[in-house]
């Protein structure tokens, strides 16, 4: 049950064990909207749109990103590009991108070439287009 204190004027629920209230939104008393209509997303959908987040969450990969969108580059053409980045530090960030699914890689004999992806470019785009926009 709920009541509205006094005091406060703020709707409240009994106490609990140690005797503290515990506040309530006052929105209860609308009526609850179903988590269908309002939460679209099941949990794979939200923890993937999240990698592509996180895969796009440093400058570097989206300087990578920028380039691929220029067309497919081989690793040493990239790693100049990035004022010569370390091999390690630059295969952390191409596989962070490759398991997001946002660039490949293919092999040709012993070089490396990348591009994005068509998720890549799409996602790209769209956040370039949106950035554009301000």
């Amino acid at each position: 049950m709920l009541y509205i204190s006094e005091m406060d004027n703020r709707i409240h629920m009994p106490s609990n064990e140690e005797g503290r209230l515990i506040e309530a939104c006052r929105c209860l008393d609308l009526g609850l909207p179903k988590k269908e209509e309002w939460l679209e997303l099941d949990d794979e959908r939200c923890s993937s749109i999240s990698a592509d987040f996180k895969a796009l969450s440093d400058p570097i990969r989206i300087r990578i990103i920028d380039m691929l969108d220029h067309g497919p580059l081989y690793v040493c053409l990239i790693q100049h590009l990035l004022d010569d980045i370390s091999n390690s530090k630059l295969s952390y960030h191409l596989d962070i991108l490759k398991k997001a699914d946002l660039v490949e890689g293919k092999r040709e004999g012993h070089f490396i070439l990348y591009s994005l992806s068509k998720k890549g470019k799409v996602l790209f785009n769209e956040l370039r287009s949106i950035h554009d926009r301000e």
